[in-house]
């Protein structure tokens, strides 16, 4: 019988999902791709199912980036100023941008409307960030946590 300490946490496998959507990004965030079909064109061949799917998706997955990246300006907001945390914080804030980016213009290349609750996402995300790094440290770094582990499961599906 295979012993789980063999197996590593899904905690440690969480920056391994972000290292390979960060390869898959560089297309979308490297000048020399810009004309690369595969981040300029949408596939003309997709069933009108599959149509409907890569626009819920999108949707769904820009406004996950656009709560993202407002929950981490709301921490940093409260907790900017922290020597050990600001900096933390703002490194991965730096890498939701990027995700971000990469939903934006993945957007603009299929056509699909952004949802009609990004200013709730805005306003929710900001919220929970600077609620929970108003509870603390290890409070942020939890909803961090979480949301990068909801994340992870949501792009597993």
């Amino acid at each position: 019988m295979l012993s789980a300490a063999r197996f590593p946490s899904k905690n440690a496998i969480l920056p391994l999902r972000r290292f390979n959507s960060t390869l898959a990004s560089r297309l979308y965030t490297e000048p020399q791709h810009a004309t690369n079909p595969a981040v300029t064109t949408t596939p003309q061949n997709i069933t009108p199912q599959q149509r409907a799917a890569l626009d819920s998706a999108l949707r769904v997955d820009q406004a996950g980036e656009v709560a993202a990246n407002y929950i981490y300006m709301g921490q940093l907001f409260v907790l900017g100023r922290d020597k050990q945390t600001g900096p933390l914080i703002q490194e991965m804030w730096d890498q939701e941008k990027k995700h971000l980016l990469v939903m934006n213009k993945l957007q603009l290349q299929h056509r699909i409307r952004p949802t009609v609750l990004s200013e709730v996402a805005k306003v929710a995300g900001f919220g929970l960030g600077a609620v929970t790094a108003l509870m603390g440290k290890e409070a942020a770094m939890a909803c961090t946590e979480a949301v990068e582990t909801v994340i992870g499961e949501h792009y597993d599906e």
